[in-house]
């Protein structure tokens, strides 16, 4: 976050499963979306599906290298977003987000089997 925009894009248990990513299509700049709508769709060797949005906004900026390059997400997920938001809810939709923390909590037998490193963030 950097004010009420938000940096949205895989997280490393995300890129991890889906294997090495072949296609993304984001929302175009100016796309207003609801939280949990449809942000971008993913392909990858193990996977197709949508990257939901966490908040409701207007999409501020697509990050084109990803676009053209989409296997720069297996790299590093963190540094490689998909979309930037300017969130229209942030106060009231944070408090639905589940913390790094917890997440990597719930995700601890997924993460530890698959080696996947989350000291990249």
């Amino acid at each position: 976050m950097e004010g009420q925009v938000a940096t949205v894009g895989a997280t490393e248990p995300a890129q991890a499963y889906a294997g090495e990513v072949i296609f993304i299509k984001a929302k175009p700049v100016g796309t207003k979306v609801e939280r949990g709508a449809i942000l971008a769709t993913i392909e990858s060797a193990k996977f197709m599906g949508p990257m939901r949005s966490p908040f409701s906004g207007t999409v501020q900026e697509v990050n084109a290298e990803v676009i053209a390059k989409p296997a720069l997400m297996n790299g590093d997920s963190y540094a490689n977003w998909v979309v930037k938001l300017a969130a229209e809810k942030l106060d009231e939709e944070v408090k639905l987000l589940v913390g790094g923390k917890e997440a990597a909590e719930q995700y601890k037998p997924i993460i530890d089997e698959w080696g996947i490193d989350l000291t990249k963030t």
